[in-house]
């Protein structure tokens, strides 16, 4: 544990270029903190953008992390250094080494203080050593991590403006904003630049929405219905074996992976699209992603089994972390609540805060309100109305929203056959991808559907509109 005496606070900008990305900043990290004199506290987001001054060269993933600390600026920045070698990043003089080139890590730091306000300013006969870092007011990559972190509205010590009009003022003329990335295994990343869309794919016999249609039983046309959405443009294949409808009740979990296992296997075989695994178990999880999966999608928010956290942090790969009251047996008894946007994004932002507590990063955390467990008729409304409003209270992490043919849905349109609200449900989706904050992007990331075509095409339309 860091000594409480002489604590300090500090930001850090992490960011790589050269595969495998996401691996080498989890490594940064993880030597970062090897010592007791300091703790990394949280992480924000990664983005993605274009490289400066030498722009022949891969990609950068930029990131900002909190840390508190016993070591003075300059241990710091020789912390920092080591760090970057033993990556193995060349040094100014070394053979090879080109300024501004290729970098398999990227370490500064950007804010010092005694105080989470990072209220010092830094000069040092270091070379390269000012706090604040001198030229993050001109860089989209620091600043829009920065806003990750922080928030909008936080000013750092002896400037006028806030990090989000610093922000807003240089993003008027930039091309490359950097869009906020899904580390995916094999070094790949889901960009959420653009509204995706995840494909349902129920391989239970009472799904509440499709009855399973069989699927469990065949394997070959669970396939077929997973590549006949991935032509319609899904970019997610979420596989569930366990139903949680309304009343459902605990599948084991050998059954749970009779039923995925095989398909998650075929689908691997013939295509690389991003599979996420639906289930509450902590061994199904595993089992999922060591035969191909790529996402955990666990609707109990990581409460339900206490190993699912350990679980994903283990593995490396993304969570989406869902609110729900009670089971999916009992939910439905638990939906009053005295505010239930406020309730739902304090439940979400403790959820997310438990799994970074567990070494599961913020950029590898999606967020989901539930729509349709343990929430009534106007709870639903509320929450697609003001989802927006939730992510800034989790610090902007990626929100999934799954309206898709929910009793909501019926209850305005008379629809009582839930295969038949599907044109309700692509407005739902639009409303959410229309409403946007203030710099004019959806708070909506990943939309979770059954029927692919219809909703990808109103969400191409909505995420246009979006950017006039």
């Amino acid at each position: 544990m860091v000594s409480a005496q002489h604590l300090r606070h500090a930001i850090l900008g992490v960011g790589s270029n050269t595969p495998p990305r996401v691996s080498n900043i989890a490594s940064a990290l993880r030597l970062l903190s090897a010592s007791k004199d300091l703790i990394v506290r949280s992480t924000g987001l990664l983005r993605e953008t274009a490289p400066m001054y030498i722009t022949e060269q891969g990609r950068f993933l930029n990131g900002a992390l909190r840390v508190t600390t016993t070591l003075s600026p300059v241990e710091l920045l020789k912390r920092c250094k080591e760090v970057e070698s033993a990556l193995g990043r060349l040094s100014p003089g070394s053979r090879g080494y080109v300024r501004n080139g290729p970098r398999c890590i990227d370490l500064d730091i950007i804010l010092y203080g005694n105080t989470p306000a990072m209220d010092s300013s830094v000069r040092s006969k270091e070379p390269c050593l000012r706090i604040p870092h001198p030229r993050f007011e001109e860089r989209e990559f620091v600043l829009a991590p920065l806003c990750d972190l922080m928030n909008d509205d936080f000013v750092v010590d002896g400037h006028v403006r806030s990090l989000g009009e610093m922000l807003r003022r240089i993003g008027k003329i930039s091309e490359d904003r950097g869009s906020v990335v899904i580390p995916l295994p094999r070094d790949r990343v889901m960009r959420l630049d653009r509204s995706n869309v995840m494909g349902v794919l129920n391989v239970t016999p009472d799904s509440f929405s499709d009855g399973g249609r069989g699927l469990d039983r065949s394997y070959e046309k669970a396939v077929v219905s997973a590549l006949q959405m991935i032509e319609e443009g899904c970019d997610i294949i979420d596989i569930g074996g366990e139903s949680t409808r309304p009343g459902a009740k605990e599948v084991q979990v050998e059954e749970e992976l009779r039923r995925i296992i095989p398909v998650i296997d075929a689908l691997r075989k013939v295509s690389d699209i991003p599979i996420s695994i639906d289930t509450r178990h902590s061994a199904c999880a595993r089992a999922a992603v060591q035969s191909g999966a790529d996402i955990i999608n666990d609707v109990s928010g990581g409460t339900f089994d206490d190993n699912m956290l350990p679980t994903a942090a283990d593995l490396s790969v993304p969570i989406v972390l869902m609110h729900m009251r009670g089971t999916p047996e009992t939910m439905q008894t638990m939906t009053e609540y005295r505010n239930v946007v406020g309730e739902v994004a304090e439940s979400l932002r403790l959820l997310s805060e438990r799994a970074e507590q567990h070494g599961i990063p913020k950029y590898m955390q999606i967020l989901d309100p539930g729509i349709g467990f343990a929430k009534n008729f106007e709870g639903n409304l509320l929450l697609i109305r003001h989802l927006d409003k939730i992510q800034k209270a989790c610090g902007n992490v990626p929100m999934l929203l799954g309206p898709s043919r929910k009793g909501f849905i019926g209850k305005i349109t008379g629809e009582k056959v839930a295969e038949m609200r599907d044109f309700g449900t692509a407005a739902a989706c639009v409303a959410s991808a229309m409403s946007g904050n203030e710099n004019g992007f959806s708070p909506s990331h990943i939309f979770r559907v059954h029927n692919v075509k219809g909703v990808k095409q109103a969400l191409m339309v909505a995420d246009a509109l979006n950017k006039v």
